[in-house]
């Protein structure tokens, strides 16, 4: 929570004409993103403002029948974690809000907090990592670099 108070603090001072009262939280179903979370909630309690998690489904094409099963299983998933965050908001009086996406991770997190005019997104830097994370790239920088709003990136 120190570290979450002196993360506030800062952004208290770089955007402190800034309003922000839309917040979209990427969230992955590793759990990785809980920090960002936290953060975001303590902006939420500050800016007064309101937390949309999105959650992205991300699967390959094989067979239909595999990809069918595999994404109900991810969708269950992603289902338990988004309902888990809500309960966490609203012990901490957040009005909250969920979306499960499906497609590439970066491209759907802008896409939506452009459509639904986000005043910042919140992402952890860690989430798929390791060999995958190299081979397919970083959401993280990706979403930095194809963001038009602010991105915070929690380590």
């Amino acid at each position: 929570n120190y570290r979450n108070d002196l993360i506030i603090k800062e952004i208290e001072n770089v955007m402190s004409k800034t309003e922000i009262k839309n917040i979209l939280v990427a969230l992955d179903i590793s759990g990785a993103s809980k920090k960002g979370l936290d953060t975001a909630i303590s902006l939420a309690k500050l800016y007064n403002a309101k937390i949309t998690c999105v959650t992205i489904l991300v699967v390959y094409p094989t067979l239909v029948s595999t990809v069918i099963n595999y994404e109900k299983f991810l969708r269950g998933k992603a289902d338990v974690m988004l309902d888990t965050t809500k309960k966490y908001c609203e012990k901490q009086e957040i009005e909250f809000g969920s979306k499960v996406l499906r497609g590439n991770p970066s491209t759907e997190i802008t896409k939506f907090a452009d459509a639904k005019k986000m005043d910042m997104i919140i992402i952890g830097a860690k989430g798929l990592g390791g060999i995958k994370g190299k081979l397919l790239g970083s959401v993280v920088n990706s979403v930095v670099h194809e963001s038009k709003i602010s991105v915070l990136v929690i380590k």
